[in-house]
């Protein structure tokens, strides 16, 4: 896999048509114009790229015909594309990589740097309150519930996603949790790096910040929501801001 890293996690993309809507796509677009013009590296997506992405075999949601061109002249401008999985977005079954060249994974995702092992991970599941949802994980991404799902109208389940995506949005996200999601991802982490990697890179929690032990680090991704956080890792340095601030990087 080709360095340098840009990641970004959680952008959390919706179908609707709105300003606020083009507006982070816009902020994206010009990340990846700077990408372009670098002309080399890899671009990791963490999970929850699209709010909802279920692929039926005649149709695909529709709205995100703008990002999946910019992910497609991404790949032909030699930027290789790493998607993984998150917990809105786990249904794809080839279109993805038939249409933009990306490499789609349902599970974490290794990378090295200057010898350096890196782990990224979308994050769902590994707070230790997380019981009752890693068993329900395994029954939506398991073959029966998708061949049912697959049975009832587009148009239904997309209704019902964003019901659903509606109720969970709030949780891991909001501050009166950082307390918790830090305790428990610090303990992932330090289970990681005790297996030999250098750097694990987490989602899902919308968090920001670079926290180092030991010469260790953990790397929370951030969202696309209110932050537009952008992850950089390059020759043994790991770099986070804005979209803003990458733009002004030099």
């Amino acid at each position: 896999m080709n360095g340098p890293y840009y990641i970004v996690s959680d952008n959390h993309f919706s179908m609707k048509n709105d300003s606020k809507e083009h507006d982070r796509r816009k902020k994206l677009f010009k990340v990846f114009d700077k990408i372009k013009i670098k002309g080399e590296g890899s671009l990791i997506i963490g999970g929850d790229f699209f709010d909802y992405w279920f692929e039926y075999k005649k149709q695909i949601p529709s709205g995100y015909e703008s990002i999946l061109n910019a992910l497609k002249d991404l790949h032909n401008h030699n930027i290789k594309i790493y998607y993984i999985a998150g917990n809105h977005d786990f249904w794809d079954f080839g279109y993805l990589n038939n249409y933009t060249g990306l490499e789609f994974y349902k599970g974490d995702l290794e990378l090295n740097s200057s010898n350096q092992k890196i782990l990224i991970t979308h994050g769902d599941g590994i707070l230790k309150s997380d019981i009752g949802y890693r068993f329900m994980k395994k029954i939506i991404r398991s073959k029966l519930f998708i061949f049912l799902y697959n049975l009832l109208p587009a148009s239904f389940t997309c209704s019902l996603s964003k019901k659903i995506s509606k109720s969970s949005s709030d949780y891991n996200h909001h501050d009166k949790y950082k307390n918790i999601i830090f305790s428990d991802t610090l303990d992932y982490a330090m289970k990681q790096w005790k297996a030999g990697y250098d750097i694990v890179c987490i989602g899902h929690y919308h968090q920001t910040g670079i926290v180092e032990r030991d010469n260790k680090k953990i790397v929370y991704l951030g969202d696309w929501l209110s932050k537009y956080t952008v992850t950089y890792i390059d020759n043994g340095k790991t770099w986070q801001g804005d979209w803003q601030e990458f733009l002004n990087l030099s």
